[in-house]
């Protein structure tokens, strides 16, 4: 976990709490869970799925995530970073 990310927690968390966030499974994410979380999780979403579709390689990936991050405000975790207790 990078040191911006560690900053964005408390917001995660509260994201998290408030059902504010979609689980991507391993199929697009190359076996493990990423979670999308933001208040525009659901816009995000369908976003995402769009590129994946429009990609040659189906996969949730670096410039898919930029545009996410930056046209709708959600942060993109892996499981592993998400407390099991906020997991779905």
């Amino acid at each position: 976990m990078t040191f911006e990310q560690q900053k964005m927690i408390p917001k995660r968390d509260e994201d998290l709490k408030n059902g504010n966030y979609t689980v991507l499974n391993g199929e697009y994410t190359k076996n493990f869970n990423v979670y999308v979380v933001g208040e525009k999780h659901k816009e995000a979403i369908e976003y995402i799925m769009v590129a994946l579709d429009r990609s040659t390689d189906n996969v949730l990936g670096y410039g898919i995530k930029m545009g996410s991050q930056k046209k709708f405000g959600v942060t993109f975790w892996n499981e592993e970073d998400i407390p099991e207790e906020l997991r779905a």
